[in-house]
């Protein structure tokens, strides 16, 4: 049996705990800490000695009561319940309940843990009113669509979205959407969602990529927008996603044959311009083997230099395409027959 929670430094705990927690039998309040009573919209001493039910909606009444029965009867604490509160001032305050038996000062009593869950109570009303506004556009949209919480979890995903990734619905709500992402993604992702929350921004686009439940990796269009309640807070995310995996594939395709045609041109230039060159090599080694007087072979050698500097810089245009020094150009007209025999010493003239 628990003990009860009269110890000076057991009430110190509860008493300065950020939960609201109250001590209460079917009749009335043994005890609330400040945080229960704020929420209420009283203070303890005020509370205390009031029943609990003057506090639940009447909606809720039923369940409450139900609940209370059950823990008289098993003598074990229950789930958590959805509970509507009713403050002071008549304000209505969704809730989740969790009670476990206690003896308080030594009579039966009940330990509740009392759970605030305004904001996610009106984040799944937003979801249900925009469910009714859109939901034959989200269900059957071609493209995958999605709510997502401001701490990232799904709340939910069409059919569009569940196929795209592979996952069910289920399998996605039990997830956040960086479990999804791509790793080299997420921080671009978290930043954009950080400058929604903070409206330094309606909406944001990207191109981004998803792991998909079979291992792959698709690359999608994102475009997402911010639904904001009374007071400007973000309530969840709308996200519209595209598959252009094949998009990007083709780009790349169409690149890459953008590039060989490139290629393709330079080789057909360069197989040109070494084609000439070469032949100036050849003619001036050619006149420097049959011709040449010694005066003239300074002259001739710094021809054949700088033919030779011309060549080194083709090769250097071509290091920078990427194509090997080993391919064969040629252009519209054959290269040059390189084969010739050594060359003789310089002959004299009229000899």
């Amino acid at each position: 049996m628990s003990s009860e929670p009269t110890t000076p430094d057991y009430r110190t705990i509860i008493e300065s705990a950020p939960e609201a927690i109250v001590v209460y039998t079917p009749e009335k309040f043994l005890f609330l800490n400040s945080f229960a009573a704020e929420q209420l919209g009283s203070d303890p001493a005020s509370l205390v000695g009031r029943s609990i039910m003057e506090f639940v909606h009447p909606d809720s009444a039923p369940v409450v009561i139900e609940r209370i029965r059950e823990l008289l009867k098993s003598g074990v604490g229950g789930g958590p319940l959805e509970v509507r509160f009713v403050s002071v001032s008549g304000t209505v305050i969704p809730a989740e309940i969790v009670s476990v038996p206690i003896i308080f000062e030594g009579q039966q009593a009940f330990l509740g843990l009392i759970r605030d869950i305004s904001k996610r109570a009106e984040m799944e009303r937003a979801l249900r009113e925009s469910e009714e506004k859109f939901g034959n556009a989200f269900r059957h949209s071609p493209h995958g669509m999605a709510f997502v919480s401001p701490d990232g979890r799904w709340l939910k995903a069409n059919r569009a979205l569940c196929e795209m990734l592979g996952y069910s619905e289920d399998e996605l709500l039990e997830r956040r959407f960086v479990d999804i992402t791509h790793p080299d993604d997420v921080s671009t992702d978290v930043e954009q969602l950080h400058r929604l929350v903070a409206r330094e921004i309606s909406s944001y686009h990207r191109v981004k990529r998803y792991l998909t439940k079979d291992g792959g990796t698709i690359c999608v269009s994102l475009a997402v927008s911010a639904v904001h309640n009374a007071e400007g807070l973000p309530i969840y995310f709308i996200g519209q996603i595209q598959d252009i995996t094949r998009d990007r594939q083709l780009e790349e395709q169409r690149a890459d044959a953008e590039r060989m045609a490139g290629i393709t041109e330079t080789t057909i230039a360069v197989a040109h311009e070494m084609n000439n060159v070469l032949t100036v090599l050849m003619m001036n080694a050619q006149l420097l083997e049959d011709h040449a007087s010694p005066e003239e072979i300074p002259e001739i050698a710094a021809e054949i230099l700088s033919a030779s500097s011309r060549i080194a810089a083709t090769v250097q245009r071509l290091r920078k395409l990427g194509v090997p020094e080993s391919v064969e150009y040629l252009g519209e007209n054959k290269m040059l027959d390189l084969s010739h025999k050594p060359l003789k010493k310089p002959s004299k003239r009229g000899k």
